[in-house]
């Protein structure tokens, strides 16, 4: 089964646009949507309940305020371990040996587009374990960001790769994943339900740094990224999140995860 988690903060105008594009993408993938919605003020927990309605594939995640991407992504993850052993152990359960349980994460803002999934679901069922969307491999193209925001993300990939080389990964930062269900059990094994801890947006690096060693092989695939189909203004706090990238590196030299303080957004 393939479960798509998307965290949800004041997503109201980009969600239908993608929820429509995820269908038209994953017809022959049999697929549940999770969305977390991350206590937002907007029109969000209606459009979620809307789609809910009519598609029973849609699960409702509720955050009555606003806890952050990672606290999105951990209620997410638990959410979808939660469902995945009622529909594995409930009387109508109808299993595929030959494909692996599996998960992606994508915003919710419509800027990734969804034809990348089934090439994400092929990598895994290939045998992959770990499968990013790369906007610095071949292919890969980052359309409407400022240059901060591209010189971010690119020093960032350069600094981790630095400090704390994944083979087979060049973007670290972005968050459109495709993880084999097994390794974020054997992660949350071994950190906890909330395998984020980071409450900035540096917590997708945490979490690749987290699962990738239970990962025998990551790949990369081309990701067009399109930031100009951004509704509302950005989420992301700069300062916060380069603060974090230099927690990362500290936790990593101290081997300290759960005594770090983590930077606010």
């Amino acid at each position: 089964m393939l479960y798509i988690v998307l965290p949800a903060y004041n997503e109201a105008a980009a969600l239908p646009a993608l929820l429509e594009d995820i269908e038209q993408n994953c017809v022959p993938i049999p697929h549940q949507i999770i969305i977390i919605n991350d206590g937002s003020t907007d029109n969000t927990p209606d459009v979620v309940q809307s789609y809910a309605q009519t598609h029973n594939n849609i699960h409702r995640v509720n955050h009555d305020q606003n806890q952050g991407l990672g606290a999105a992504l951990n209620s997410g993850f638990q959410y979808v371990m939660n469902l995945n052993e009622k529909q594995r152990n409930g009387p109508t359960r109808q299993l595929n040996q030959e494909v692996p349980d599996m998960v992606i994460t994508m915003d919710a803002d419509n800027t990734q587009p969804a034809d990348r999934i089934p090439l994400m679901y092929k990598e895994i069922c290939s045998g992959a374990d770990l499968v990013i969307a790369s906007r610095y491999v071949r292919g890969g193209e980052q359309h409407g960001l400022s240059l901060g925001r591209r010189g971010l993300s690119w020093g960032a990939g350069k600094f981790m790769h630095f400090f704390a080389p994944i083979p087979g990964v060049r973007d670290y930062s972005c968050g459109f994943r495709a993880y084999r269900l097994s390794i974020l059990f054997a992660g949350t094994r071994q950190y906890g339900p909330n395998i984020i801890k980071s409450r900035n947006f540096s917590g997708m690096v945490e979490l690749l740094l987290k699962v990738a060693p239970f990962a025998e092989l990551v790949t990369e695939i081309p990701l067009e990224l399109h930031y100009e189909r951004k509704k509302g203004v950005s989420k992301m706090r700069i300062r916060a999140t380069i603060w974090g990238y230099i927690l990362l590196i500290y936790h990593i030299k101290r081997k300290r995860w759960n005594r770090l303080k983590w930077a606010e957004e």
